[in-house]
């Protein structure tokens, strides 16, 4: 039995890339389903609202896979509901849309819709932003919209956000992101010296702030690089001043928007890759730079934990920044010998968290069921 008639709605897909993670993980499925005839319907906008390179308002083949993928330049509630018959299954790889109208996606003839809310519940999330998401979770509940729809949920802590939200009473699918694997490197590393990494959305849910200010007490020569596009200009505005504040062996670098393809050259010259984010459903940088040999610094608020005893990170509180502080100390004082135990133990980690078959069949399963 074949997927066609999956129709994945999101507002985003490749070649467009600044919404982060949830791009990513459509990406990686379409890719490891790419026997299956699924179609996207998506827009032809990247975050920014920048216009891609591709063939608008047609089905067009989707790289060496059988999906095939529909640019809209005009994300409409006609042009979407043409799109869905009766026997359509919808799974659509978010909560909140721009372009899309969900609760109209909801109440369409489909046969099956299954939402997945990628992160967009947990408590960290829920906290930006606050009353606006209250807002519409209350809309949800008032029209019973939840109730119309399965759910996905990529690890047993998302599924209990959903039920926090919804009730127990939702149907949900558990099943993990693919993930994508980066190439092992060995970057030597000199005593009382470190060099650190960011990819993500420049953000509050990030934490940026939090790492500049645990820099501030840092004695050894340290090198951040940030990458990802600035979501939120005030935020990114506190960053600057914090970074004109640091002493002069603190060098940080903001290097702008990164595509998914070019992480691996920006990973060469890293050693650790720090994100203490306040809420991941997956964190892609993170499992990518951990395949890539570089130890993580990151929140109990991931699927990433246990990192200390596995020598694949540190897991940090977010409350303040003396933990990361700390954090930062422990891998500056690290010398070449022991960081390169950790280098292989990151990504020994990583790769004994994925079962790429259970993955794929998990999808399956849950696309096909009736």
């Amino acid at each position: 039995m074949s997927l066609s008639d999956l129709i994945i709605f999101y507002d985003y897909f490749t070649p467009a890339y600044k919404a982060g993670g949830p791009t990513q993980s459509l990406y990686n499925l379409v890719k490891n389903l790419n026997e299956e005839p699924i179609k996207i319907v998506t827009t032809n906008k990247d975050l920014d609202n920048t216009i891609l390179n591709v063939a608008s308002d047609k089905w067009e083949k989707f790289e060496k896979t059988k999906a095939q993928v529909w640019y809209a330049s005009d994300a409409s509630q006609p042009m979407v509901k043409e799109m869905i018959q009766e026997k359509s299954v919808l799974f659509i790889n978010s909560l909140y849309s721009h372009h899309f109208d969900y609760p109209a996606l909801i109440q369409s003839v489909a046969k099956r819709v299954i939402m997945s809310p990628r992160g967009m519940l947990d408590e960290g999330s829920l906290s930006q932003k606050s009353w606006k998401k209250k807002a519409y979770l209350a809309y949800w509940k008032l029209r019973g919209l939840h109730k119309r729809c399965e759910w996905h949920a990529t690890t047993e802590r998302e599924k209990t956000s959903i039920q926090n939200a919804f009730g127990t009473k939702c149907k949900i699918w558990v099943v993990p992101n693919f993930p994508h694997t980066v190439v092992h490197q060995r970057t030597k590393k000199n005593d009382r010296e470190l060099q650190l990494i960011t990819v993500a959305l420049v953000s509050p849910m990030k934490n940026h702030l939090l790492v500049l200010n645990a820099l501030k007490k840092i004695p050894y020569n340290i090198t951040y690089e940030i990458y990802g596009p600035i979501k939120d200009v005030e935020y990114w505005r506190s960053c600057q001043e914090i970074i004109a504040s640091l002493p002069p062996h603190i060098k940080v670098s903001y290097k702008g928007d990164l595509q998914p393809d070019h992480l691996e050259q920006a990973l060469r010259g890293a050693h650790v890759c720090i994100q203490p984010s306040k809420s991941e459903n997956f964190g892609h940088s993170l499992f990518e730079a951990m395949t890539a040999g570089k130890p993580v610094i990151t929140s109990h608020n991931t699927p990433w934990n246990g990192l200390a005893e596995n020598r694949a990170g540190i897991n940090v509180a977010i409350g303040d920044a003396a933990e990361i502080e700390k954090a930062i100390l422990f891998f500056a004082e690290m010398n070449d010998e022991e960081y390169m135990l950790w280098n292989e133990s990151s990504r020994n980690y990583a790769l004994s968290k994925t079962d790429m078959d259970s993955i794929r069949e998990g999808y399956i399963k849950m696309f096909e069921n009736n």
